[in-house]
């Protein structure tokens, strides 16, 4: 894990955080002068050689403390060394972009803290290497019986009804007709939150559920804040989910997903499923377990449901949990082709939803 840390002065003053941070950068590096113009002999402040100029900074080329007076990144994309990237943002919230490969993932976390002046940049990977483990102790958990599970920071406020609209996008590109696309991200989304599961004899979920609720809001023609290669953008307001070409070199991608919050708490989402070079299936009817890979899907295609619902857990504040001993739970970072086992929860990825939000009071 690296972490980079932005810091500039305190605000000062009556002034809002925001507005005394953009006081004191243009202060910083004004030009000195006196009543009769510039100081005799003065420069210019110019930013150091590792803040240059262009579409983005590369976390691995920044040093641990940056001066925002000297490189004020708030507007610039951050691209992480795993091909992970966000836009800082202007308006005072945090960001945390999550990218999931066919055998790993990678997280960019952005903290701003506008009263302070600050904003810290955390990287994390996860990889789970191809081929059976060797050692019979390193045998991947069952799920009904796999308590592992790995909160984040971050949380939607408890009882809250999460609406979201879907964005068909490139869905014409999936594989899939347009219909059956739409159908997965609802599956998806909604097994995410109701917790459905394969491990609960006689019942198809998990109980109690947790408190926090879904509605979905029809379709959008806002594509999700998620820019060509995978960096999160400026948040507007709608949390749009669907279907996009991330245009990439890296096609190992299937889905990133962007959270922005206000000090923990999440405000906005969005999420992108990768049609650039990948084909996708469901089933037609929910599956209680089976064999895997799933009978007819065409050979090559990912199974929609099990990575919206993948996906749905991280908008839900659920962070990947590494290992191939978790290799079954929801939140593994491992993605077979025409494999559904994602898309039912096993016991650690439902743990961690109550830890979050806590069992629900009552029917809804």
């Amino acid at each position: 894990m690296r972490s980079y840390k932005f810091r500039t002065g305190s605000p000062a003053g009556s002034l809002s955080a925001a507005a005394a941070l953009t006081a004191f950068t243009a202060a910083a590096c004004a030009i000195p002068a006196t009543a009769d113009g510039p100081v005799p002999g003065a420069r210019e402040a110019r930013p150091p050689a590792w803040c240059r100029p262009g579409p983005g900074l590369r976390a691995g080329a920044l040093p641990r403390i940056v001066d925002l007076f000297q490189c004020d990144v708030r507007g610039r994309v951050i691209r992480g060394t795993s091909g992970v990237a966000a836009t800082v943002p202007h308006d005072g919230s945090s960001v945390t972009s999550r990218l999931l490969r066919r055998h790993g993932a990678a997280e960019l976390r952005i903290d701003v803290d506008a009263e302070a002046g600050t904003a810290t940049i955390v990287e994390r990977r996860a990889r789970i290497p191809e081929g059976r483990p060797r050692q019979a102790a390193l045998a991947p958990l069952p799920a009904c019986t796999d308590t592992a599970r790995k909160l984040g920071p971050d949380r939607w406020p408890r009882g809250t009804r999460i609406s979201w609209h879907y964005y068909p996008g490139s869905v014409a590109f999936s594989g899939m007709p347009a219909g059956s696309g739409a159908g997965a991200f609802r599956r998806g989304v909604r097994r995410a939150v109701d917790v459905r599961t394969d491990c609960v004899r006689g019942s198809l979920s998990y109980s109690p559920k947790p408190d926090i609720y879904q509605r979905y809001a029809g379709r959008t023609d806002s594509p999700p804040n998620i820019l060509g290669p995978g960096a999160c953008q400026s948040r507007n307001g709608i949390n749009s989910f669907g279907w996009a070409e991330l245009r990439t070199p890296d096609r190992d991608i299937l889905a990133v997903t962007c959270t922005w919050h206000v000090g923990n708490v999440i405000r906005e989402a969005d999420m992108a499923v990768q049609t650039q070079g990948k084909r996708w299936w469901t089933t037609r009817a929910p599956r209680r377990g089976g064999a895997q890979p799933v009978p007819g899907c065409p050979e090559g295609r990912y199974e929609a449901v099990s990575v919206v619902t993948h996906e749905m857990l991280h908008v839900l504040g659920l962070q990947h949990i590494d290992g191939v001993r978790h290799q079954n739970l929801s939140m593994s970072p491992y993605v077979r082709p025409c494999d559904d086992r994602d898309a039912t929860l096993g016991l650690g990825d439902y743990l961690g939803l109550i830890d979050l939000y806590g069992a629900r009071p009552g029917p809804r």
